[in-house]
């Protein structure tokens, strides 16, 4: 994978945070091909993230505002780890980390660092 031309399949519940570090990626050169806002879409998303050519995933922890666990991102990552183990996953959340991701930037760190995480994945 050239890390300066990442295909993102981007996971976040947030539209306003999905809108702004979907720009950011793009100006540091990466594609976002494919987008999901809660658990069930990007579950039915993830079979085709291969066809698709998607190399990196970043994914939230938390896909509701009633659950702030970290399961659902736990489930997506999971998910896209058994069906394509070479997507690199980077979780992306507030306050639980995505224990099977294999880098974490937090909110925190804001839009032009996880684009940074990406380049360097």
């Amino acid at each position: 994978m050239s890390p300066e031309e990442a295909k993102v399949f981007f996971v976040e519940d947030d539209a306003n945070n999905r809108k702004v570090s979907a720009e950011f990626l793009e100006m540091a050169g990466h594609t976002v091909i494919e987008k999901a806002s809660s658990l069930p879409e990007a579950l039915a998303k993830i079979p085709s993230l291969g066809k698709k050519g998607v190399n990196v995933a970043i994914v939230d922890g938390n896909l509701s505002e009633r659950d702030t666990s970290g399961r659902d991102g736990e489930k997506v990552a999971g998910e896209i780890k058994a069906k394509h183990p070479n997507i690199i996953v980077v979780g992306h959340s507030l306050e639980k980390l995505v224990s099977v991701a294999d880098v974490n930037c937090t909110k925190m760190q804001g839009s032009s660092k996880l684009a940074d995480v990406v380049t360097r994945a």
